[in-house]
């Protein structure tokens, strides 16, 4: 039998690098780390390669510059256990991502998030973060908090602002028939403030909006579980009804839930405290692919993997009769007479370029557009600011009106400039010139 071609994630959640960590000994939680990356590369020699590495928030633990820094050289290196890209990584922030420091210097920011929980409906919440999220000054606080997120999560195109392209974020793999699995990250920290309890928080319905289109399945990932939302009931019931998969974080509880349409993955914690009384640290390994026949069927296995002892070690959770792998089977329509692929085969598992290889090389030209693009925007957020803004000058990629914005959002613009201007050549030549100096 010819052997089905499946999209590989790692998924991962609540790493919490701390910038407090102890200065003597050798530090625990950095060896839980390596040995996470050790199991990865392990399973992979099995699986096989991974596509892309889905991390559910709570990368930093206080938000700080120098914690993000860290986490990024780690990711590197996951993705070298995984065996893709290193620009294949996609995340969405979570509370200890967020500048509470930030917050607490400015009343503002505090009195923007009240003014939308005090809502006694629905309608009134929503209604009241569109009009903070449509003034310039009411917007720029509520994204104040997680400036240090977005400068580190921009390299992976995973940064949020209220604009037409990152509110949320998407981004989309082909299937083994040519459908579209389309992940969707979305930010449940933007009301996350100096005391989150479960419904203080809110995403509104440009979030969770999920149109139904021919031959394309979603993939939401955030942060906190819809329990943690004002719009509990709103949200659960939009993923639910449109999404297939959901991942979530925060609660430290790994665990799979499968319904009738949907399965949900509730992540684990790389680094969970560990006075918690259930210390058990854990990832998943997800594999998604459509089962050849009628109906059609996504079929998505889990290998959830958690920490287990004695001996120390990781170990699959067991699905009930002692199953090493959760599955779940969803029935899909078919697809329409008139559905076109968009390869003509599936590109899954293309040869992934080292970090020194040349971004304009014969491999990375041919490969898939978005991927391309996405090995552009990691290399160029991985510059300096000086390097950043003597491309953009050079490229002639800013325009008058970027001046109100942050630095991530101008250079995000620019990007995006560039590439409807057919510039990402010349773009990639500078940024391999930037990257010798």
């Amino acid at each position: 039998m010819e052997a089905v071609e499946k999209i590989r994630f790692v998924h991962l959640s609540d790493i919490h690098f701390n910038r407090r960590a102890a200065a003597f000994g050798f530090d625990p939680d950095r060896e839980l780390r390596r040995l996470v990356q050790r199991d990865i590369a392990e399973k992979v020699n099995t699986l096989g390669p991974m596509n892309a590495v889905l991390v559910t928030g709570d990368i930093a633990y206080a938000g700080k510059r120098d914690e993000f820094d860290v986490a990024a050289k780690w990711l590197d290196e996951v993705c070298e256990a995984a065996q893709c890209g290193k620009e294949a990584v996609l995340l969405c922030p979570g509370n200890h991502d967020v500048d509470r420091a930030v917050i607490e210097r400015n009343q503002l920011i505090q009195d923007g998030h009240d003014a939308v929980r005090k809502g006694t409906t629905f309608y009134d919440r929503d209604m009241a973060l569109t009009r903070r999220l449509t003034q310039t000054e009411a917007r720029a606080l509520f994204y104040a908090s997680l400036a240090e997120y977005n400068s580190f999560a921009a390299r992976y195109q995973s940064s949020f602002f209220a604009d037409e392209h990152t509110f949320v974020w998407e981004h989309d793999f082909e299937l083994n028939d040519g459908s579209t699995l389309r992940i969707r990250g979305l930010n449940t920290a933007l009301l996350s403030g100096l005391a989150d309890i479960a419904g203080s928080l809110f995403l509104g319905s440009r979030a969770w909006t999920l149109p139904r289109l021919d031959g394309v399945e979603y993939m939401v990932m955030a942060h906190h579980p819809p329990k943690w939302l004002a719009d509990e009931e709103e949200s659960e019931r939009a993923f639910e009804g449109t999404a297939r998969i959901h991942l979530f974080g925060h609660e430290h509880n790994q665990r799979v839930q499968v319904g009738r349409d949907w399965v949900k993955l509730f992540a684990g914690s790389i680094n969970p405290h560990r006075a918690e009384p259930n210390w058990r640290p854990g990832y998943n390994l997800i594999e998604v692919y459509v089962e050849a026949g009628s109906p059609r069927r996504l079929k998505v296995d889990v290998h959830a993997r958690e920490w287990q002892g004695n001996p120390p070690q990781f170990r699959n959770v067991e699905d009930k009769g002692n199953k090493p792998m959760f599955s779940a089977s969803i029935d899909l329509p078919d697809l329409p007479a008139t559905f076109l692929r968009r390869t003509a085969a599936p590109v899954a598992n293309e040869p992934v370029p080292t970090q020194n290889e040349l971004v304009l090389s014969t491999d990375t030209r041919q490969m898939d557009p978005q991927r391309h693009f996405r090995t552009i925007v990691y290399r160029f957020f991985r510059l300096s600011l000086s390097k950043k803004e003597e491309i953009v000058g050079h490229l002639r990629l800013a325009e008058e009106s970027d001046s109100r914005l942050t630095d991530v959002e101008r250079f995000k613009l620019s990007l995006m400039r560039a590439k409807e201007r057919g510039q990402l050549d010349e773009l990639a030549e500078m940024i391999q010139e930037q990257e010798k100096q």
